[in-house]
This record gives C-alpha cells, structure tokens and sequence, in this order.
C-alpha cells in the first residue's frame, strides 16, 4: 500500500509539474541545471585534484625553503632559522666566543649573529641530495641567505649543487657565529640514531622550483571546466525544456497555420498542455473552426446566388427574344429613319440585356470576369461609346460632348469590356450632372484611356469610397429609398474590376471647375491596321461582361 502511495504521489507531482505555467517550469528548468552543475562541479575539483597529484612525482615544495651543508651526506638538510636572542643558552655562548668583529676592527653586535639549526616545521621538507639531486630542483638556483657579508665573491649570485661543498667550507669560519656554532652543536640532544643536528652559520635558500607542465595543464583544465559545465547543464535544460515545453505547441501552430494559408481547413489542432501555449493553441483552433464555419456559409451562400442568377437569366431570356423580335418587326415594316434607329437601338440594347444575363448564370462572382483582347478600329469603338452615351444623356436630359485624341486605327482591346466601363461611367455622369456630360477617348503609351466628367456636385469626401461596392451617395440614397431609381452601387465597382482585369485601372475625383471626372485605362498595344478584323467586330463590341 505505501508503493502504491508513493506511485500515486508520484503521479500527481509529475501531472501538476506538467500543467504549470511556462515561466514556472523555466524557473525549474533553470535550477535543476544550476543543481546539477555545482554537484559536477565538486566532482569535478575531486577528480582533477587526484589527477594533479599523479602528475607530481614529488611534492616540489618539500625541495624548497632553507637548507644547511651536510657535510657527512653531501647534502643539503633542511632548517631552521635562529637569532641570538632565541635561545637562552645563546647568552653564555657568545661571552664564550667573545664578541664578533668586522672587517675594520669594529664589533658587529650581537644582532651580527645567525645560526641555521638542522630541523623543519614542514613535515614534507626533504634533504637534497648534492651527488644525485631530485629531478624537480634546477641546478644553479641555490642561494645564500645569510645576512652577514660574505668573504667571496659569488654571495650575492646562485650556486650550482658542484660548487656548494667547496663554498660552506669557505664561508663558515669566515664568518661570525662560527664557534657559537660548533659551541651550540655541543649542547643539542642526539636523535635515535645518536646523531646531533648539525649548526650553521651559513644557510641557503632553494626557490620553489614550479609546477610541472602537466600540472599546470591539470589546473587549468580544471578551471575551464566549470564554466563549461554550467554552459552544458544550462544548454541540456535549455533543450530539454524547449522539446517538452515549447516545440510541441509551436509546432502545432506552425502546420495549423501553413494548412489554413493553403485554404485547407479540414483538420483538428490535438488538446496541448494546459500552460499558455496550450491555451494559445486553444484559441487557434476555435480560430480554425470559426474559419471553417464561415467558409462554409461563403459556400453555401454562393451556390444559393449562383442558383438565383441562373433563374433570374432564365426568366429574363424569354421576354428579352419577345423584345428583340418586336423590335426586328418594327425595323421590317417601317420605311421612317427615326423608327429604324429607334428599332436598330432596342435590338442592339436587348442583345446587350441577353448577353448579361448569360453572364449571370455563367459566372460565379465579378472577379471570375476575364478579358479577350482583339484588334479593334478605335473609330468604330469610339462611334458605339457615343451612341451608347447619346441614349444615356438623353434619358436624363444631359447634352453630351463626345471627342477624341491621338487614336491610332486599330488597337488589341475587349471591345466588350471597354463599352461596358463606358456605359457605366456615361450612365453615373448623367445621373448626377446638372447639364453636361463630356466623354473623351485617348490613347497614351499603349493605354487606351477613357475620361467621362459631369457638372455636377462632385465626388468630395466619398471619392475614397465611391470605388466600393454597393456604395452609394446620399443622393442615390435617397432616390432609391423614393422608389424612383433602380441604381444599386455596383457601376463603379464594376467598373475597376473589369479595368483590373484589362490591365489597367480607374481612379475618381472632383474637377477643378466643379463637377465629377472618372478617369479609366486600359491596356491596349497598338496593332496594324490590316490585322484587324473589321468584320467580326461588330459581334465581338456586342459581348459585353457583366457583374
């Protein structure tokens, strides 16, 4: 049963440690590899200090401090430092010997006095042998460290482990303490071996040699290695935590969102932890679901508008052929121009009426509208845009002004497209001028452009919105809501996506003078006239697009 506690207690702590918040589990992260690199740390300094020890054949510093001449071993013994005043058998000594003299007659003192009694505090100082010395300690680097001045010449220089025989024997009687020296052996006690320690007036010094090259290289290694060890535990926890904690979430998000840029959106984001980024990855696929919803309802409500135009293009083609053969009829049994022209117009107009509706039902949206360039007489396209705005203007009482600049005879255009733009602009024009309409067709750098301007209030604010669809002014507004205009807001929307789609564009403002100007391009290369089929063009000017 306390396993199963235990188990279970386990459990819970690893579900609530899953389910904490990502700072919170940096910060844990972050701990658990500064743990860890302090106790590799300590672990560390042991095994690199065992390391260093095997580097060390033996312990340089037992080689170093100072040293007495054994004569009898032909070594140098370490020792130790003594002053007159250290030892209270000293006073008895020195009245034995008398007082030291110096060089000119002078007495140096009782401070002239140092001896180096044989003997070390340090438990690892070690004799150096002078026939056969330890390979750690260069020879030529023993020195004299007595303070007295020296008889010779080589004092103040080093001595080779050759040189220091000769030298002890030569420096000791020259110099003062000599017998408080001997005199002081005398008294010492014998060790186990009835051997007493030997007493100099001359010491040396033997600098501590340096570590080797393998033990510097241990040492430094050992400090290099714990900033790498903090690095490496930090970038495992670093990785570990970014594979537990971040990459899953982000991941998910990732393909979600290249799914939905494709279009794609038939798929479920799986459920992520329960820290931020699961909550982020939550709110994405509400996202994706809300996106799938609408695209389905964009779906759905195309299909039932696609099912209205068609049954709107059937029901208009009946009384459309009923209107055209009336008109035909008309044309055949009257010999009056004006009824001919009259007649020749409802025809054209009806045709025109027939072709939308066929677009209506062929058609699922405007933009699925497209273009086919043929060559064109600019004249005849330029007669049909003046007879088509004639009928315009004159419906609402506008005079109209038709002209023309730097046409070239053919060019490679929809005829159909063109007249379509023409019509609406003409049509808007009319609607809202007072008196005027002006139409004026160009051509400019293999662009045909098309200028349709009134005299009427003007575009003012709405000139940035006029371009949108289903947008209309006050005064269509209004007249709509009277039951007196049937003018939607799609002309001139319809208008720059056909301009769009001939690779140009339309662009609205106010003229200087007062008024509306529309100004629309559209691509139109010139081409040789003889290229052009004149023939069929009449047929092609009548297939006009709509949306």
């Amino acid at each position: 049963m306390a396993g199963v506690r235990e188990g279970g207690a386990a459990q819970g702590l690893r579900a609530r440690l899953a389910g904490c918040s990502v700072k919170a589990a940096f910060a844990l992260y972050a701990a658990g590899a500064l743990a860890a690199a302090l106790v590799l740390s300590i672990v560390s300094s042991g095994v690199f200090g065992l390391l260093a020890q095997t580097t060390l054949s033996d312990d340089p510093y037992a080689y170093s401090g100072t040293f007495v001449f054994d004569e009898g071993s032909n070594s140098l013994v370490p020792a130790e430092t003594l002053s007159w005043y250290e030892l209270s058998a000293f006073d008895s000594l020195y009245e034995q010997g008398g007082t030291e003299m110096g060089a000119d007659g002078e007495s140096l003192g009782a401070s002239a006095v140092f001896l180096y009694v044989e003997g070390s505090a340090r438990g690892d100082a070690k004799p150096i042998s002078l026939d056969d010395p330890p390979a750690g300690v260069p020879d030529g680097t023993v020195v004299d460290v007595s303070w007295t001045a020296s008889v010779s010449d080589v004092y103040d220089e080093s001595l080779s482990f050759s040189e220091i025989a000769a030298y002890d024997a030569a420096e000791r009687p020259a110099r003062p303490g000599f017998e408080a020296a001997l005199a002081l052996t005398e008294q010492l006690p014998e060790n186990a071996d009835g051997e007493k320690p030997i007493v100099s007036n001359v010491g040396y010094y033997v600098p501590y040699p340096g570590d080797s090259v393998a033990y510097r290289m241990t040492a430094w290694a050992f400090v290099a290695s714990v900033p790498v060890i903090f690095v490496v535990c930090l970038v495992v926890a670093g990785r570990r935590f970014y594979r537990t904690r971040i990459f899953g979430p982000v991941a998910a998000m990732d393909s979600a969102a290249q799914r939905i840029a494709a279009g794609d959106l038939d798929f479920e984001m799986s459920p992520q932890r329960g820290d931020e980024l699961g909550r982020l990855c939550a709110r994405f696929e509400e996202m994706r679901s809300e996106l799938a919803r609408a695209k389905t309802e964009t779906w759905r409500a195309a299909e039932s508008r696609r099912r209205v135009n068609a049954a709107f293009a059937h029901d208009l083609r009946t009384p459309l052929t009923v209107i055209r053969g009336r008109a035909e009829l008309i044309g055949m049994v009257s010999d009056d121009d004006r009824v001919l022209s009259a007649a020749s117009a409802i025809s054209r107009q009806a045709e025109r009426l027939a072709t939308y509706a066929d677009s209506m039902s062929g058609l699922d949206s405007l933009e699925d509208a497209s273009v086919r360039p043929v060559p064109v007489a600019c004249e005849t396209l330029l007669e049909r845009i003046r007879e088509d705005a004639r009928s315009v203007a004159e419906e609402y009482g506008a005079s109209l002004s038709v002209s023309s600049r730097g046409l070239p005879p053919v060019v490679e255009a929809d005829a159909a497209a063109v007249l379509r733009v023409a019509d609406n602009l003409a049509s808007n024009a009319a609607r809202h001028a007072r008196s005027t309409v002006e139409v004026r067709l160009s051509w400019e750098d293999g662009a045909l452009v098309l200028e349709v301007a009134d005299d009427g209030p003007g575009f003012g604010d709405a000139a940035a919105r006029a371009l949108e669809p289903f947008w209309r002014g006050v005064k269509d507004r209004a007249a709509s809501a009277g039951g007196s205009d049937g003018h939607m807001g799609l002309g001139l929307y319809v208008c720059s996506v056909l301009c769009a789609r001939h690779g140009g564009s339309i662009k609205v403002d106010d003229r200087k003078g007062g008024g509306a100007i529309a100004t629309a391009t559209f691509s139109a290369p010139e081409v040789p006239a003889d290229s052009a089929d004149n023939g069929s063009e009449d047929d092609a000017s009548e297939e006009i697009l709509y949306r």
